[in-house]
Formats: structure tokens, C-alpha cells, sequence
């Protein structure tokens, strides 16, 4: 039996030393006033987003993961709690600090150990401020000619992809930077668009040669060189490029017109297109969310109170679904009284992104001018507030 014992120890042993070591990266760091959140770390892949790691933040709210590196390229995590986020660029075994506090913690949170994710973080803010000074625009020309709001839209995006280019993508096309500044999105909608812009088709082919030259047999550099391929094929056999890209500047505009409010169109359960802004005139509660979801049975009952108490007095639910199963979804939706659509597109919806959805449910008010008002964290607060505007 001693024997016996003895030969296992000994080829456990041999077997846990000959298995290949991974190498691995850390992330520690600090997040304060999150005591009792999850913090979550999450891998940003091409095709999809997934959960690598989780921790339950403590007072203190410090943190440290410890995942396997990128093996041929770098790669992009994000920090989440509470649907806030900080991006982090990863391509070694580095050690890399954060420290923030969770209620600014998208915009002020300190990097240690990676140039790379502080350069993300520059980046990251000029996208900000592009938004911001998207929305200062659709409210300022709010109400005047679409064809004056286009022409500032069109200005103040140039700046800014001007800013970029110069500051992020040309001086270092090889680096995590100015790959990720190439597929920035504002509103869903890409910001470098290869498609219908020879510059930005440019911009794509500058940073994939560079990519095949740095990383041949990355995932990444493979699809980057596809990509680049096709806009620069694209944008030389356009008849009129400035025609392609002033009718994206003009769908952009008519996106981000009545306030912020982004337009939705998508099928109800009858298969009619239900539209957003034809809700107009009354007090709607935008719902993001998912029925085949632990949460779902008891949230849509809390919604049914809400809307058997205010559907009188002019309020409505447009609740937008991303269940990739149709037949589960019609079957609830059937049922509900409100507006009840899907995006067949699941959590790869395109809304999603333009309204910064992070997790579900999100909910969003707005008022009977069609201005989202409020976006409530905690669906407790829903009835007060529906109950002011419907005053």
C-alpha cells in the first residue's frame, strides 16, 4: 500500500512538471467606494465579450487577477462595476495598477505599469469628449434645420478624427492604441469608416501592414488585414466617395437629433416595425433587457404595476428584448401590453452600444417631448419619477 501510495506521489509529480507553464499577467489595484459590488474583468475578443474573472470588492476594494497573457498579440480587458468601466491593453507579463473610485471611475482612474493603457485612457477621453460635444450640438441646433446640424456634426468630427490620427494612429501604427482607436464608435456607429472614406481606408492599411510586419500570426493582424483590403478596394472603385460619406454624416445627424434621443425601429410581435420617436407625446420607459434571464419573471411584474397604474394618464413601455431564442421571446411578449420588440442581432445589437448599455435591464426615461430624461439605476425609483413627468 506504501508502495502503491508512493508511485502516484511520484508520477503526479512528473506529470504537473511536465505540463506546459502558462505565463500569465497581473491587474491589481483599487477601487473605493464599491464595498459589496462585483468587479468584474472582462476579455474584449473580435466576436464577443466574455467574463474571465469576478471578485467581490471589500471595503478597502482592492483587487488582483492574475489571467494567462496574450500569447501572439496584444489584447484588450476592461474593470467593470455597476456598468462602469476602465480599458486595459495588455501584450506581456506586465504588472499593471488601477486605482479609482467607482463614481468616476470611466474618467479619472490612475495607471501604473503600462504605457499603453494610459495611452488607452487618453484615447478613451477624446472619445468622451466627442460624444459630449455630439450631444451640446443636437441640443443647441435642436429644432432647426437637419442641414445646419449635419454641417456641424461634420466639422466637429473631422477635428476630432484629425486629433486622432495625428496623435494616436500615424506617429505609432504598430501599437494597441492606434488599433483600437480604429474601430472607435460613436452612437453604433463606427467613427473610421474603410467603407466609404479613402483617408480613413488609409488609416486601416497603415496600421494592418504594420501589424503583419509585428504580429504575422495573429488573429488580429489577419482580420485587420481583411478589413483593410476591402476598404482600400472599396473606396477606390467609389464613384463619389464624398457622396458615400456625407450620407453617413446624414444619418449620423438623424440619429442623434430630438436631445440624444437615438432613433430604434425594430419588429413587435406582430411583426410590425415599431419605431421609437412615434411615441412622442407620451412618457416612455425605454427597457433593455432579456426574458430568458433569471431576473425577467419578476421584472416585467414590477413593469405590469407601472404600466396598469400610468397607461391612462399617457405613459407606455417600449422595451427592447436580446434573447437570441424568437420562439421564447414571442411566447412572453404575447402577453405583455406594452410595445414589445427584439434585436435578432442578441447582444451583438447595435443599440446596445449606441446607448452604452453595459448590462441588463437598463432602463431609460423619456419625457412627452421625446427627451431622455433620466436613465434610474434602481427600478424602486421608477414610479415617482414616471409619476413627475406624467405631472
Amino acid at each position: 500500500m506504501k508502495r502503491s501510495n508512493s508511485a502516484l506521489l511520484i508520477l503526479t509529480l512528473l506529470t504537473v512538471a511536465c505540463q506546459p507553464q502558462v505565463d500569465r499577467f497581473t491587474l491589481n489595484g483599487q477601487i473605493v467606494e464599491a464595498d459589496g459590488k462585483m468587479l468584474y474583468l472582462d476579455h474584449m475578443g473580435l466576436d464577443k465579450v466574455e467574463v474571465i474573472d469576478s471578485v467581490k470588492l471589500d471595503t478597502e476594494g482592492k483587487f488582483c487577477f492574475n489571467p494567462a497573457a496574450p500569447a501572439d498579440c496584444f489584447d484588450f480587458y476592461r474593470l467593470r462595476v455597476d456598468g462602469k468601466v476602465v480599458n486595459v491593453s495588455v501584450d506581456s507579463t506586465e504588472t499593471i495598477t488601477v486605482t479609482a473610485s467607482l463614481p468616476v471611475m470611466q474618467v479619472a482612474y490612475m495607471v501604473e505599469g503600462s504605457e499603453n493603457t494610459a495611452r488607452l485612457k487618453d484615447l478613451v477621453m477624446t472619445q468622451i469628449g466627442l460624444l459630449q460635444e455630439l450631444r451640446r450640438l443636437s441640443s443647441q441646433y435642436h429644432g432647426q434645420d437637419l442641414d445646419l446640424l449635419e454641417q456641424k456634426i461634420k466639422e466637429t468630427v473631422d477635428v476630432y478624427k484629425s486629433e486622432i490620427m495625428t496623435e494616436f494612429i500615424l506617429p505609432t501604427p504598430g501599437s494597441p492604441c492606434a488599433y483600437y482607436a480604429l474601430f472607435l464608435s460613436i452612437n453604433g456607429r463606427m467613427l473610421f469608416n474603410p467603407q466609404t472614406d479613402r483617408q480613413d481606408a488609409k488609416c486601416f492599411a497603415a496600421v494592418a501592414t504594420q501589424m503583419d510586419i509585428n504580429y504575422p500570426d495573429a488573429v488580429r493582424s489577419a482580420h485587420l488585414h481583411n478589413v483593410a483590403l476591402k476598404g482600400m478596394a472599396k473606396t477606390s472603385s467609389s464613384r463619389n466617395k464624398s457622396e458615400a460619406n456625407e450620407e453617413a454624416i446624414r444619418q449620423f445627424a438623424e440619429m442623434v437629433v430630438e436631445s440624444g434621443l437615438i432613433e430604434i425601429e425594430l419588429p413587435d410581435c406582430h411583426n410590425r416595425m415599431q419605431k421609437l420617436s412615434d411615441q412622442k407625446g407620451k412618457v416612455i420607459l425605454l427597457d433593455f433587457t432579456a426574458y430568458k434571464t433569471n431576473y425577467s419573471p419578476n421584472y416585467n411584474l414590477k413593469l405590469r404595476d407601472l404600466y396598469n397604474k400610468y397607461a391612462d394618464m399617457g405613459f407606455d413601455i417600449y422595451q427592447v428584448s436580446v434573447d437570441n431564442d424568437e420562439s421564447l421571446w414571442l411566447n412572453t411578449a404575447i402577453n405583455l401590453p406594452w410595445i414589445c420588440v427584439r434585436d435578432e442581432m442578441s447582444v451583438n445589437s447595435t443599440y446596445l452600444k449606441s446607448y452604452n448599455i453595459q448590462q441588463l435591464p437598463a432602463v431609460f426615461l423619456i419625457d412627452r417631448e421625446g427627451n431622455i430624461v433620466d436613465r434610474p439605476d434602481n427600478t424602486d425609483e421608477l414610479d415617482g419619477k414616471i409619476a413627475k413627468l406624467l405631472e
